[in-house]
């Protein structure tokens, strides 16, 4: 490789690592160690629902995981006490997760926490380097959502 791509590499892993230490540090902090990143994720999409809720399919689809993965981990989060099944009242045969109280106050400490981050972010970046930095990263988010779906 050469030193562009060594140091394309270095910032990429590195950045990727950092992210997801920071935000298992959050989560902890969040949590009180309760709630595993992968579980938070599930807890963000059914509160993006909003009252609505979301299926185990929509949930599954939006998260990219498979449907007894939702279906377990689900299971662990109305367990601990976070998410609430219902039969939908439309078609009885289906299944709406919803937050809990419990559930909703780790979904808002999220939330802020991300803001948080990211407001940090913003004000580290001087003016002139914002549209610089948002090109390079809807190219970036492009190459490696292109590369997710040769690999499938």
């Amino acid at each position: 490789m050469d030193a562009l791509g060594n140091e394309l590499n270095r910032l990429l892993v590195g950045t990727y690592r950092a992210a997801g230490k920071i935000e298992e540090i959050m989560l902890d902090d969040l949590s009180g160690g309760r709630l595993s990143l992968s579980e938070m994720r599930l807890i963000e999409c059914v509160g993006s629902g909003r009252r609505r809720g979301r299926t185990v399919t929509e949930i599954s689809q939006e998260l990219d995981i498979t449907l007894p993965s939702v279906t377990a981990m689900v299971k662990r989060l109305t367990a601990k006490g976070y998410l609430v099944k219902q039969r939908a009242s439309e078609d009885g045969r289906q299944v709406i997760i919803r937050l809990t109280d419990a559930g909703y106050q780790a979904y808002v400490g999220y939330l802020f926490a991300q803001r948080k981050m990211i407001n940090a972010v913003r004000s580290s970046i001087q003016e002139g380097d914002v549209d610089v930095l948002l090109r390079s990263l809807k190219a970036l988010n492009g190459f490696f959502s292109e590369k997710m779906e040769e690999l499938r």
